[in-house]
């Protein structure tokens, strides 16, 4: 993979260039302890050593609401909807990566989402390797730290105004090049490139799982009637926070929507959550999972197990949002799998 050297005090001008033709999405900090992907404008403040980004990249490329159909309902005349922006973001950290990778698993196969292909084609991801880790993330111990593929560009920060940039892509290399010649990373830039990730992966190890975390689909199959189901979900508000923030949660809801003559109507999707309680009903006013416990369970599950079954990963990266956004403190996945595995260490 080849490895350049950028300064920051080329990046004014190349996030310029990038700007004309893609709209440029940096980590910025919001208030204290808050940061997340804005809108780049010359001068903006990136915050380099930012932690986590309150809402995941998910957002870019599946947005909480989106037009699929535009349709006349007096002429019986429908046309799909295909907006797909062409994107830039920058500064995508690698469990967050590793999120979108598994989103285009699951919805680039089979029978293609053309709405997500379509997004994801216009979108340049520029991974960025975390100076800081969250109180809250446990992504070191899911198999979430680093990231091989899925990106355009990945940056490291080497210095006070120093990165490496590996390159992962043509297109990548391409926008990279826009003010000029490359310089190749000398030998120096790369050790100090590893031993920053090195620091930080040490830093990640904090809260960990005390298991492989390959074993967790094996853990859940033993746990089904487990007690702690319903000892946390009578904690539970129902309110959807953690699939809001959740990179991996791509549920959804389709809606109708006309205009007051009954003419003219869009049909959207929206996110929906598997917490919230009527997401399982159905026709007839049926319930599949009308309690609590059966949908904190079904959460835990669906993280751990069912996409494990699927395609051989977690589906959490362990990035830590729900656990910082859940309004009852029940939303914690380290937490829940290593209580599991305390249970089930001591069964004969």
């Amino acid at each position: 993979m080849t490895t350049y050297t950028v300064y920051k005090e080329q990046l004014p001008e190349l996030f310029g260039k990038w700007s004309e033709e893609y709209s440029l999405y940096v980590p910025a900090k919001l208030r204290e302890g808050f940061y997340d992907l804005v809108a780049w404008k010359p001068g903006l403040e990136i915050a380099w050593d930012f932690d986590v980004a309150y809402n995941s990249p998910k957002r870019f490329l599946f947005p909480p609401r989106e037009a699929l159909i535009t349709f006349d309902r007096r002429t019986c005349e429908a046309k799909p909807v295909f907006e797909a922006p062409p994107q830039i973001l920058f500064g995508v950290h690698p469990y967050d990566v590793k999120a979108i990778n598994q989103l285009d698993q699951l919805l680039e196969g089979g029978a293609p989402d053309q709405n997500y292909v379509r997004r994801r084609e216009a979108t340049v991801i520029m991974a960025y390797e975390p100076l800081t880790v969250s109180s809250t993330a446990f992504w070191a111990s899911v198999g979430a730290g680093t990231v091989a593929h899925g990106f355009d560009l990945y940056w490291t920060k080497i210095g006070p105004a120093a990165f490496t940039v590996e390159v992962g892509s043509a297109k990548g290399e391409e926008l990279l090049s826009l003010c000029g010649g490359l310089v190749p990373a000398t030998a120096g830039d790369k050790e100090g490139a590893r031993r920053a990730r090195a620091r930080v992966q040490f830093r990640a190890r904090k809260n960990s799982l005390r298991y492989n975390w390959e074993e967790t689909p094996r853990l859940l199959a033993k746990c089904w009637d487990s007690p702690l189901w319903r000892r946390y979900s009578q904690m539970c508000l129902a309110c959807g926070s953690c699939n809001l923030v959740c990179p991996t949660c791509y549920c959804f809801d389709i809606r109708d929507e006309v205009d007051d003559q009954l003419g003219e109507g869009v049909r959207y999707r929206e996110w929906d959550g598997c917490m919230l309680e009527g997401f399982a009903k159905v026709a007839g006013n049926h319930n599949f999972r009308p309690k609590a416990q059966d949908r904190y369970r079904h959460r835990y599950f669906r993280k751990g197990k069912y996409i494990y079954d699927k395609i051989g990963e977690l589906g959490c990266v362990g990035c830590g949002r729900c656990v910082r956004a859940c309004t009852a403190g029940i939303a914690n996945p380290l937490k829940v799998f290593n209580e599991l595995w305390e249970e089930t260490a001591h069964e004969h």
